[in-house]
């Protein structure tokens, strides 16, 4: 199976001093981290210990403020939220919004309390480090927060995540009819924009396919019911595209991202963009939006494109990562950029390659794991040492 030999084997042995370091959540990044340790790392995965019932925190984030005690593991590293724990730990954020996203027993609270109790939390003995995957992901902690960064006492850090490298034999070009991919949350990652951008494209290239990835019950999230008709609908009846629902990671891997020419995300909000991350770590030319943290991924028009939503609050359009609506302006102007990106990419086999190769060079060392595990493993060695 070609999951099996896609990526290249970037893990070394372990030496006799290892630190053991384990995780809260089985999150998409932990998981690479795990397969790929640094040199002197063993990872694991833990289970939280019983909430008690007085506890009132309630937060949509998986996990948010579990309690873990470090029985079996040196450091505990909380993935995407806070936790409760005695041990030494290091928190992973995508945005420092997550870390203070809680009510009380479904009560709101004012944003400045819920910072001001994640600070103390921070501010502990045995808090090492505040690990944020962008730099964009480290401005929240003042734009949200209004936390002065020195108020940490220098506890935090910024450490990309990683996408293992693929073997040069699944990094294809070609000039045949192109396939297109479209993967994930539908309405918040611009779904609408790529069917509609698509269904124009085909018109002009009766070759081009689709495929999409997004599973009915839990990817087309909005309360405009009409809209999630319409696009269900399309995805069923417009030719040339598939929808393969849901599937693992090794299928996207083996099956789909070897098969891709052109990857689809414009996304409307993003905490990172790994999935941009990981169809260029095939080569394959992404157009994305240029949100949060995508810039410091993509450089527009050098190693994929980025449509420009800086004219439009899409924090605002789209509070909370729901998508109620679709204003008609904002549609329009991206169904036209995608559209526009889409077209210039079918008709060039060398900007194809160009872009692709471009990206290809971006997943292999601003985002690999030799340089990740070396960040890490110094951030590890230091919270065991204090």
């Amino acid at each position: 199976m070609l999951a099996a030999t896609a990526y290249t084997n970037d893990t070394v042995p372990k030496r006799a001093s290892t630190i053991r370091v384990g995780f809260t959540e089985a999150h998409g990044m932990a998981k690479e981290a795990a397969r790929n340790p640094p040199d002197g790392i063993e990872f694991s995965f833990l289970r939280a210990l019983p909430r008690s019932r007085f506890d009132l925190k309630r937060s949509p984030i998986k996990g948010y403020f579990g309690h873990y005690e470090a029985v079996d593991v040196d450091v505990i590293e909380a993935v995407m939220s806070p936790i409760r724990t005695s041990s030494r730990w290091v928190c992973s954020l995508a945005h420092f919004a997550e870390a203070c996203a809680f009510d009380l027993a479904g009560a709101p609270l004012p944003r400045a309390l819920r910072v001001a109790y994640v600070k103390q939390l921070f501010s502990r003995q045995n808090f090492k480090k505040m690990i944020f995957w962008s730099n964009a992901a480290f401005e929240t902690l003042s734009s949200y927060g209004d936390v002065d960064p020195a108020a940490l006492h220098g506890k935090l850090a910024v450490v990309y995540p990683a996408v293992r490298r693929i073997d040069d034999d699944f990094v294809r070009y070609g000039d045949r009819d192109l396939r297109l991919f479209f993967s994930g949350d539908f309405f918040r990652k611009g779904g609408v924009n790529v069917v509609d951008a698509f269904e124009r494209a085909r018109k002009l290239y009766p070759g081009i396919s689709l495929t999409v990835c997004c599973d009915e019950g839990i990817d087309f999230n909005t309360p405009d019911r009409s809209l999630r008709d319409e696009y269900l609908q399309k995805l069923k009846t417009l030719p040339g595209i598939v929808n393969k629902g849901r599937i693992s990671r090794e299928q996207l891997i083996a099956e789909v991202y070897p098969e891709t020419d052109i990857f689809l995300m414009p996304t409307y909000v993003e905490t990172f963009g790994m999935a941009v991350l990981e169809a260029m770590a095939f080569g394959i030319p992404v157009i994305s939006t240029n949100h949060f943290a995508i810039p410091e991924i993509i450089e527009d028009g050098v190693s994929g494109f980025l449509i420009d939503t800086s004219r439009f609050d899409c924090e605002r359009l789209f509070k909370g990562y729901v998508v109620r609506e679709i204003p008609r302006d904002f549609r329009e102007y991206m169904t036209d950029a995608v559209f526009n990106q889409m077209c210039r990419l079918i008709e060039s086999l060398e900007l194809r390659r160009s872009i692709g190769q471009a990206a290809l060079d971006v997943a292999r060392t601003k985002f690999s794991f030799e340089r990740r595990n070396a960040a890490m493993l110094d951030i590890y060695r230091q919270a065991v040492a204090d």
